[in-house]
């Protein structure tokens, strides 16, 4: 009950505090002035022939500014692959208000940050203070990714607006416990899913906060049951009519989006990467590895990709919790991982747009350690307190990570969840600097506790996945996948012991006339095919030796090239030796895979060759 009468009194102090709701107005303005400010130039960048004008029509953006138009069209006609709220009712909406106005969808888009901006502070103020509700504010609208995203065709923005609506009204719904405030919460809910589907998993929490609520509010169990069985019916009832299509269209019972397949197998392959792409690179297509394309086949063959996921983790545990353990570190990662845009890359928003270059408080090396070390502090609040609401907070954060890293980690995909850090980071900043005033005589226990957990944040935040990346993924993958990695389903089996490019450690050795290269592959006696990755400056023909057999095959392009021959292992051990090359070459080995399988030159390397073995065969291409 002592809880429940600080929250009263926090609720009647805000309501009362016109001048913070004026300040968060404030923010909420500076939030929508300086959205307008990146669009303008960005927008500008090669004279409006850009990706916020005429983005390329291998980006999403393109696809969804195309599904846009022939929806207010009338047009469209077929199934929803993509989650569809964005390009089926948002998209549409603005179009036909505006006459199809590019600019107005982007306003409207600023008018969300802002917005998302004003309801931060007044969530992050209801369980922290004033303070805290300024402070979520101001990163809220700083936000460079959420800035970077604004002015763009993609569906970040308003998925951001969706999760802070979605939190801010859960949250009245447990303060001020009524049916109506549920079923707008599960009418937001169904709006978010729609808008992306790993909201499903807010879902538990969700439900859980309504019957703890509502115990707390005295509510009968026939109240609370009429209150879940109102907010799932908006859950679904927002859904229906994209479902409905879909399943008239495909012919078969299905969800409001059909996509769910190929995501989850890119980032779910015995071959995939924990990101989708370097952070160094300039925005561009991910990788799509082999195992990838393969358990597509099979989901169009009939067995889905989450069955195809957990045959891979009764078959090898170690390794696929281990994949799930880098893409949950790579969450965190201060670094931005570009696709559809960039901000740091090569050409990214950065380089064209002064007010992401300079807006350094606005970077996530300064959100995410913050925002961690205020999740641990809610966690410890709502322990003590048995407070509903905190408990919710973290229970959104962790949720909305666990379904990121279900699927692949990208800086769009981690953007959505940046101003409920903000509302974290905002409650740490204020309990600091409340207690560092209030309490002189403590401040060295501060420092060891507060200061310590922070520094542990930005250490996780800064320097994390690297540190595992560099010292022990190599030995994790050793003992979680001892014969390499071997992907056995789809069609011809093989096998391989480098990981992938992305996020990997692909490293060059110059290619030199007499070269001794050796790779063995545990137990394996019969006839194979192997293929090897080398980098080449120019086209031509390479000649090597394969246990004493002369190969020769064509170059036919400068970079990765991949050339496929047979070979018959001897004890699984192949020897190659280079005779010739065109231009410079380079081999190419993975330093972040050691099984102790390669060598150069009668020396162990520090690494294993960019080899694969197929079990039989193939046609070379």
């Amino acid at each position: 009950m002592a809880g429940m009468a600080s929250r009263g009194g926090t609720a009647a102090g805000i309501r009362s505090g016109r001048g913070f709701l004026l300040m968060l107005g404030v923010i909420a303005g500076c939030a929508f002035l300086l959205r307008l400010g990146v669009w303008a130039e960005l927008g500008a960048v090669n004279g409006g022939r850009n990706s916020v004008y005429a983005p390329s029509v291998l980006t999403d953006l393109a696809t969804y500014m195309k599904l846009g138009r022939e929806m207010a069209a009338g047009e469209y006609t077929g199934p929803f692959y993509y989650q569809p709220f964005y390009y089926a009712v948002f998209l549409p909406g603005c179009y036909l208000l505006s006459g199809g106005s590019i600019g107005f969808v982007i306003f409207v888009q600023s008018l969300l940050g802002a917005a998302t901006s004003y309801l931060a502070g007044l969530a992050s103020a209801r369980l922290f203070g004033k303070t805290a509700g300024c402070i979520a504010a101001v990163f809220t609208a700083i936000s460079t990714p959420l800035l970077l995203n604004t002015p763009y065709h993609q569906n970040e923005t308003l998925q951001t607006f969706n999760l802070m609506l979605l939190f801010y009204l859960a949250l009245r719904a447990c303060e001020c416990w009524n049916l109506k405030r549920w079923a707008a919460v599960g009418a937001v809910t169904g709006i978010a899913i729609l808008t992306r589907g790993n909201i499903n998993f807010f879902l538990p929490g969700l439900l859980a906060a309504l019957i703890w609520a509502g115990r707390q509010h005295k509510a009968g169990p026939g109240r609370i049951a009429a209150a879940a069985g109102l907010f799932a019916a908006m859950v679904l009832l927002v859904q229906l009519p994209f479902a409905l299509h879909n399943t008239r269209v495909t012919g078969k019972l299905s969800g409001p989006s059909t996509a769910a397949d190929a995501v989850l197998a890119l980032g779910n392959s015995p071959e995939a990467p924990a990101g989708g792409r370097d952070p160094e690179l300039p925005a561009g297509p991910m990788e799509y590895p082999e195992a990838y394309g393969r358990m597509m086949n099979r989901a169009e063959n009939g067995v889905g990709v989450p069955a195809q996921m957990f045959e891979w983790m009764r078959r090898e545990p170690a390794a696929f919790f281990e994949l799930q353990l880098r893409k949950l570190l790579l969450f965190w990662d201060w670094r931005e991982i570009p696709n559809n845009v960039s901000l740091l890359g090569p050409g990214g928003g950065a380089e064209s747009s002064l007010i992401l270059r300079w807006l350094l408080p606005g970077r996530s090396l300064v959100l995410l350690p913050l925002g961690l070390a205020g999740l641990v502090l809610a966690a410890v609040r709502a322990y003590r307190r048995r407070d509903v609401r905190l408990w919710l907070l973290v229970y959104c954060a962790a949720a909305y990570w666990a379904a990121t890293a279900l699927f692949y980690i990208l800086s769009r995909f981690r953007a959505p969840i940046l101003p409920l850090v903000a509302v974290a980071a905002g409650g740490f900043a204020s309990w600091f600097l409340r207690r560092w005033r209030r309490s002189p005589e403590r401040r060295r226990q501060l420092l060891l506790c507060g200061g310590g957990g922070l520094v542990a944040a930005f250490w996780l935040v800064s320097s994390g996945y690297e540190f595992y990346r560099n010292n022990l993924e190599a030995a994790l993958a050793r003992f979680c996948r001892p014969d390499g990695t071997v992907v056995a389903f789809g069609g011809t089996p093989y096998r391989l012991d480098y990981g992938p490019m992305t996020f990997g450690g692909w490293s060059e050795i110059e290619m030199r006339r007499g070269q001794k290269l050796a790779k063995r592959f545990p137990d394996f006696d019969k006839p194979g095919e192997a293929e090897w990755t080398l980098l080449a400056d120019s086209a031509g023909r390479l000649r090597f030796r394969v246990n004493g057999r002369t190969v020769t095959r064509a170059v036919e392009h400068p970079g990765l090239v991949k050339l496929r021959f047979p070979v018959m292992p001897e004890s699984g051990l192949f020897l190659l030796e280079i005779v010739d090359f065109p231009g410079k070459c380079s081999l190419l080995f993975d330093r972040q895979r050691n099984y102790g399988r390669s060598e150069l030159d009668g020396a162990p390397l520090d690494g294993e060759w960019l080899f694969r073995l197929y079990d039989s065969p193939d046609p070379v291409k």
